[in-house]
């Protein structure tokens, strides 16, 4: 299975592409600052366990389409969900990071595939940062406080 896009979406799940993410996440954090709304991000990985290496190239894109599904009926019209890597989603949140946490939590319960593992992790968007300071932050929030369920 390769990785796939046309720059809106990703022509595996549907959810929208890096290229498309991005130039959002910039709108966004335009009309937050205008606005002083809140915005928040959730990063999602998706890891096969490690005692289960073997697995199937069907198994695996099972479970991502699964975990896409979810995501897609979890999330309100006017956020985001992405897909950023083969195994990785991160969503845009008109929300406060208290919601984010509920919404992923509600995410991982609803996601339960033997063989995988998911990780999270929920930040809240800061006043001034640029696209790059947040998603480098998200990064080492993901590292530090990762939720494993």
């Amino acid at each position: 299975m390769t990785f796939a896009h046309d720059g809106l979406r990703d022509s595996f799940t549907h959810l929208a592409a890096p290229p498309y993410f991005y130039e959002n996440l910039r709108r966004e954090l335009g009309i937050a600052e205008r606005n002083k709304s809140r915005i928040s991000l959730i990063k999602f990985l998706i890891k096969e366990d490690e005692l289960s290496r073997d697995i199937p190239d069907s198994h695996v894109e099972a479970a991502i389409l699964s975990f896409a599904e979810i995501l897609k009926v979890s999330i309100r019209s006017e956020d985001l969900c992405a897909r950023l890597g083969r195994l990785e989603f991160t969503l845009i949140l008109k929300a406060s990071q208290e919601t984010a946490i509920s919404l992923a939590e509600r995410v991982i319960k609803s996601w339960e595939r033997k063989n995988f593992e998911c990780r999270y992790a929920v930040l809240a968007v800061h006043v001034g940062e640029s696209p790059l300071e947040i998603l480098n932050r998200l990064d080492n929030q993901e590292l530090q406080a990762t939720t494993l369920r």
